[in-house]
C-alpha cells in the first residue's frame, strides 16, 4: 500500500509523463499504420483535385465570357508592371458582377466537396486512431459505430466558419469607409483591413481548433455534436499547454520542411537547364507533391498526438460513478 502523499505524487507525475512523449506516439501511430496515411491523402487530395477541376471549368467559362481587346492583349504581353496592373483593374471593374457570381458558386461548390470528401476521410481516420489507441493502453471506448450525422455537422460547423473570415474583411472595409471621409488612403486602408482580419484570423483559428478536435470526443465518448464540442473546450482548458507545446512542435516541423523545399524550388529556378523548361516544371510539380505529402503527415500525426493525450485522461481518473458506487 502507498501512503497518501506517495499516491498524489504518482498521479501528479502520470500527465506529466503521458504529454511528455504526446508527439513521439503521434508518430508512431501513424508510421505502424500505413492506411492512416493513405486514406488521409485519398480524401484530403481527393478534394484538391476536385477543386481543380471546378477551378479549370470557372477559368473556361470566364475565359469564354470575359472579352480582351487587342490594346489589353498587348498590355498583358509587355513587360510594364504599372500598365498591367490599370488593365487588369479596369478589366476586372468591367467584370465584377460576373467574377461575383463565379465566386459564390466556386465558394458553394467548394464547401460540398469540403463535406462530401471531410466527412468519411476524418470520420474513419478518428475512429482507426482511436481503436488502435485503445487498444495499446487497455482502455474501453464508446461502441464502435459511424455516427456520421455527427461528423456531417461538425464539418458544415467549420465551413461556416470560414465566414468569420469575410466578416472580418468586410468589418475593415466599413471600418476604412469610416475613417478616411475626406481624402483615400491607401496606406491607412490597407493597415486597418489587415488588422481586422488578424483579429478574424484569430478567432476563426480559436474555433477551428476546438472543432477538429471534437471528433476524438465522439470517437472516445460517442457523444453527439454540441456535446463533442464541449467536451473539446473543456479538454483545451485542462491541458492547454501540453496541446500548445503538440501543436508548435508539429508547426515547427513543417516550417523547417517547407523552407527547405521553398529553398529547393528557388534552386531549381535559378540553376534550371537553359533548353529544357519541361524539366523545370516537373522538378517544381514533383517538390510542389513533396511539400503537400509532409504537411498531410505531420497534421495526421498531430491528430494522433492529440487523440493519445485524450485517450490517457481515461486511465488517469476515476470515472465520477466509480467513486459514488463505493461510499
Amino acid at each position: 500500500m502507498h501512503s497518501e502523499p506517495e499516491k498524489l505524487q504518482s498521479e501528479a507525475r502520470q500527465p506529466a509523463q503521458a504529454h511528455a512523449d504526446a508527439n513521439h506516439e503521434g508518430f508512431r501511430i501513424v508510421r505502424s499504420d500505413p492506411a492512416l496515411l493513405a486514406l488521409e491523402l485519398l480524401w484530403r487530395w481527393c478534394f484538391g483535385l476536385a477543386l481543380l477541376a471546378v477551378l479549370f471549368v470557372a477559368y473556361s467559362h470566364l475565359r469564354r465570357a470575359i472579352l480582351i481587346s487587342d490594346a489589353d492583349q498587348a498590355i498583358f504581353a509587355s513587360e510594364d508592371p504599372l500598365a498591367i496592373a490599370n488593365a487588369g483593374a479596369a478589366l476586372i471593374a468591367a467584370s465584377q458582377p460576373l467574377l461575383l457570381r463565379v465566386l459564390l458558386r466556386i465558394c458553394a461548390v467548394a464547401a460540398v466537396l469540403w463535406v462530401v470528401a471531410a466527412v468519411p476521410g476524418r470520420a474513419l481516420i478518428a475512429r482507426l486512431i482511436g481503436r488502435r489507441l485503445a487498444a495499446d493502453y487497455g482502455l474501453t471506448i464508446a461502441p464502435d459505430k459511424p455516427r456520421w450525422a455527427v461528423f456531417v455537422f461538425l464539418a458544415v460547423l467549420r465551413v461556416l466558419m470560414l465566414l468569420v473570415l469575410f466578416i472580418g474583411y468586410l468589418a475593415g472595409v466599413l471600418i476604412a469607409v469610416r475613417v478616411n471621409t475626406d481624402q483615400p488612403n491607401l496606406l491607412a486602408d490597407a493597415l486597418i483591413i489587415a488588422a481586422s482580419l488578424g483579429v478574424s484570423a484569430v478567432v476563426w483559428n480559436a474555433v477551428n481548433w476546438v472543432l477538429s478536435l471534437a471528433p476524438i470526443f465522439v470517437v472516445r465518448d460517442g457523444l453527439g455534436p454540441l456535446d463533442a464540442i464541449v467536451a473539446a473546450l473543456s479538454f483545451i482548458r485542462r491541458r492547454y499547454s501540453f496541446l500548445a507545446a503538440i501543436a508548435l512542435w508539429n508547426c515547427t516541423l513543417r516550417g523547417l520542411v517547407a523552407t527547405a523545399i521553398t529553398l529547393a524550388g528557388i534552386a531549381t529556378v535559378i540553376w534550371r537547364p537553359p533548353h529544357a523548361l519541361w524539366l523545370t516544371a516537373l522538378l517544381l510539380a514533383l517538390e510542389t507533391v513533396l511539400y503537400l505529402v509532409a504537411s498531410d503527415y505531420f497534421l495526421l500525426a498531430r491528430l494522433a498526438a492529440y487523440s493519445s493525450v485524450a485517450m490517457r485522461e481515461l486511465s488517469w481518473h476515476e470515472p465520477p460513478h466509480s467513486s459514488q458506487q463505493q461510499a
